[in-house]
């Protein structure tokens, strides 16, 4: 029983100030003679708190507490300070001894926090409550309240609170009415809930029955009635020892220090005992293959049973309802609830009904959990910006609801220009409720320049559901220029064209390069053409033979930042197929020399001419001049007849053609 109904408390008030471990506060009830001070500090053993009062704004403060409250040390002394209210504490635990008790007070705060909650002597015991009697009633008054250790050192920060000492009992529950069967008899009332923000310190129910006899009230409930603030309604069930008689009811409301509510109104009820047929037996609950609750139970040996009733609840605070509007047929041992939602929980329960619609007691409970399989909305607008100030991306993005089971949003993260290639890496390392985040880069030290990143966003919740994906691409500007080209190699291809490689920048960022070519007399670059980073060749189709060329490259990035120059390399342009032979060679001896003449040879890459000349026709020819002849003739001054001579064509690639036919001059006026 305790179990339940410290499950029951802390549904009721998680996440309020009465149970909060880790913020302390303050609650403050207001009687016609007295005033009842709580706090929810933790205190440790020897700390104790002092009481102040100030009874007009800005006056001193007088002290109360002549020695500081403090809780119970040992299981004996909880006993003691408890006096007569001991055995309704140590029951409502569910302790055997004092020192259990005690010890069970230290170690559970939560559950300690209840029993303070309900019991006012418990809360003095445990050091939490001082009640001021002395209080100026009707009065506004300021109390501070002073944390002391064992010394009587004050520590931590103390609490004030300002307020006006107005006397006020709970409202009355009302709307009280019952149902039975046989002798059980629940009895249902209404009070109205209370948001979290608020505490008007109601915490319980009593339940009174008016004995017939002496016309006195008698409480009915041996447990304690926990008020739930979330809802409106109440109900409570026991078992009324008589029946077919007339019986009257009250309910009244009471708060944390035990004050209670003027009676409901005197609900007078008959309680009219029915034979039922039987409890249903074996009532079992699962998920069928369409995600929909599928509750079996054993077919009744009643004969008197004519079909059954099925009943749910998504909260057992709120009762159940019946499912089915007519029983079910006798012999049918199933019910299928189609009208359930992804991740919720189910409870259910099934009676049998006989020919008078009469029905029996509710058998076992069971629960059902339906599987999640809804994905939470996916995000939307998703844009991702780099900001140079803050060197951080700001990721901004929509939803269309945040949906009761909503998780987390998830970031992901991949480096796409080829840099570091691979699976993604989530950015966000905690839960994410947020619309926006800033991502300050792997480890957080920022983002590599020119990279380009794209981020992925979805939504997850708790049942491990994931929304559809959004995805941007980030490009990281580019400020440093990349490295330039290296390897850069000239070769001249068979005098047809000079071709050019290349080493890649290491750069990832490059997006093209240029090809710079130049005048080695000068020693200036002119750009000649660019090409796509993907290749590392150009083919210069447009140099002439016999010249030299000087080739450089760069890179260029896609801010159009220019490397430096790769190495320089120089290369002269030759042609390697020489002129054809020289023709119709004539030589004439005249003049104190020979006279020479021949036919031109074609071609726009020819520099000129070289005349040889030997002592022999079979000898060594030696060239007779220095440099080139341009003209088709040539005077030899010291040549004559007893010479031999050939004439080679030269082209400016420094081809020389083969050597022509050998001339003997003639004598000038004969053979």
């Amino acid at each position: 029983m305790k179990n339940f109904i410290l499950l029951t408390v802390f549904m009721v008030f998680s996440g309020t100030a009465l149970l909060s471990a880790d913020e302390v506060r303050t609650r403050i009830v207001t009687h016609p003679d007295k005033v009842y001070i709580y706090h929810t500090k933790r205190l440790s053993a020897g700390h104790g708190f002092k009481v102040y009062r100030s009874d007009s704004e800005g006056g001193e403060f007088k002290l109360l507490t002549e020695t500081p409250v403090t809780r119970a040390r040992s299981g004996g002394e909880l006993q003691s300070r408890l006096g007569e209210s001991y055995r309704r504490v140590k029951d409502f635990f569910e302790a055997e001894t004092a020192g259990e008790l005690w010890l069970l007070l230290q170690s559970r705060f939560l559950e300690s926090i209840v029993g303070v909650s309900l019991f006012p002597e418990l809360a003095e015991s445990m050091g939490m409550l001082y009640v001021d009697k002395t209080a100026p009633v009707g009065s506004e008054v300021t109390y501070r309240i002073e944390f002391v250790d064992m010394f009587g050192n004050v520590y931590d920060d103390p609490l004030t609170r300002q307020i006006r000492l107005e006397p006020r009992r709970p409202d009355a529950p009302t709307g009280l009415r019952a149902e039975n069967d046989g002798p059980e008899v629940a009895l249902h009332w209404s009070f109205p809930g209370v948001p979290k923000d608020k505490d008007d310190k109601v915490i319980r129910f009593l339940i009174y029955r008016i004995n017939q006899d002496t016309g006195e009230p008698e409480l009915v409930n041996e447990d304690v009635v926990i008020r739930n603030n979330a809802y409106d309604n109440h109900t409570f069930r026991f078992k009324s020892p008589v029946v077919n008689v007339i019986e009257r009811y009250f309910v009244t409301a009471a708060d944390i220090t035990g004050q209670q509510s003027e009676p409901s109104g005197i609900l007078s009820y008959e309680i009219v005992d029915v034979t039922v047929p039987e409890i249903v037996q074996d009532v079992t609950a699962g998920v069928n293959p369409d995600n929909l609750a599928e509750i079996e139970w054993a077919i009744a040996d009643d004969p008197v049973v004519e079909g059954y009733h099925v009943y749910r609840t998504a909260d057992l605070a709120l009762g159940f309802e019946r499912l089915t509007e007519a029983p079910l047929p006798a012999d049918q041992s199933f019910y299928i609830d189609d009208k359930v939602d992804d991740g919720r929980m189910y409870f259910y329960h099934v009676t049998s009904v006989n020919s008078a619609g009469d029905e029996s007691k509710r058998g076992a409970m069971v629960m059902v959990e339906i599987r999640d399989l809804t994905p939470p909305p996916p995000p939307q607008n998703f844009t991702a910006e780099f900001h140079i100030e803050s060197a951080a991306v700001d990721l901004n993005w929509d939803i269309e609801e945040i949906t009761s089971d909503f998780k987390s949003f998830i970031i992901l993260r991949r480096r796409e220009d080829g840099r570091e290639p691979g699976a993604f890496n989530r950015v966000n390392v905690g839960d994410l409720k947020e619309l926006s985040f800033k991502d300050t880069g792997e480890g957080g030290k920022g983002f590599h320049e020119g990279g380009i990143y794209r981020y992925v966003v979805y939504s997850s919740d708790h049942a491990e559901n994931y929304s559809d994906t959004v995805s941007m691409f980030v490009e990281i500007p580019l400020f440093t220029p990349p490295d330039p080209p290296s390897g850069l190699l000239a070769i001249n291809e068979k005098g047809f064209r000079i071709n050019l490689n290349w080493g890649a920048s290491p750069s990832v960022s490059v997006d093209e390069y240029i090809i710079h070519r130049g005048d080695p007399d000068d020693m200036t670059l002119r750009e000649l053409t660019r090409v796509s980073s993907s290749e590392r060749f150009y083919r210069d189709e447009t140099v002439e033979t016999g010249n030299e060329y000087i080739y450089a490259v760069t890179a260029v990035d896609r801010a159009a930042n220019e490397s430096a120059f790769s190495n320089i390399d120089t290369l002269f342009f030759r042609s390697t197929t020489p002129p054809r032979s020289v023709r119709n060679v004539q030589a004439i001896e005249r003049d104190g020399g020979v006279f020479l003449m021949w036919e031109s040879v074609p071609g726009k890459n020819l520099a000129g001419y070289r005349v040889y000349r030997a002592g022999i026709p079979t000898g060594i020819y030696e060239p007779v001049h220095e440099g080139l002849i341009t003209d088709t003739e040539y005077f030899d001054r010291g040549g004559n007849s007893g010479k031999w001579y050939r004439v080679r064509a030269v082209d400016n690639s420094g081809n020389e053609s083969r050597a022509g036919e050998m001339v003997k001059p003639l004598v000038s006026g004969g053979k």
